[in-house]
């Protein structure tokens, strides 16, 4: 890796800039967008709504809303807005009880295959 500095007018914003910078090494495959999310100090969704052309539709549903720390407190953001309650292991095993699959689990899985 190469080291550049810039040095940016005051009436730019370091972030805007950095974002920017980052977008186009991304586009251009010189980063992955990991690489370019970093770089940038932005969440993967911001660098991806940053990267599509202002008409792209897939733009307005990817449009960042809210700031998060981390993955972890988005994710737990979505799980509180959707009533996320997890996974209960009691009413699956009893659906399964009820199915009562008699078959393989390989011969199962291979059906999946087909």
């Amino acid at each position: 890796m190469h080291t550049l500095t810039i040095e940016i007018p005051e009436q730019f914003e370091k972030r805007s800039v950095v974002l920017s910078i980052a977008v186009q090494l991304y586009q251009k495959g010189a980063l992955t967008a990991k690489q370019a999310a970093d770089l940038a100090e932005v969440p993967m969704n911001d660098l991806m709504y940053y990267s599509l052309p202002d008409n792209d539709p897939a733009k307005e549903l990817i449009k960042p809303t809210k700031e998060y720390a981390s993955t972890e407190e988005w994710i737990e953001n979505l799980k509180r807005e959707q009533n996320y309650k997890g996974f209960d292991k009691e009413r699956m095993s009893k659906l399964a009880d009820e199915m009562d699959i008699q078959e393989p689990l390989e011969l199962l899985l291979s059906q999946l295959t087909r």
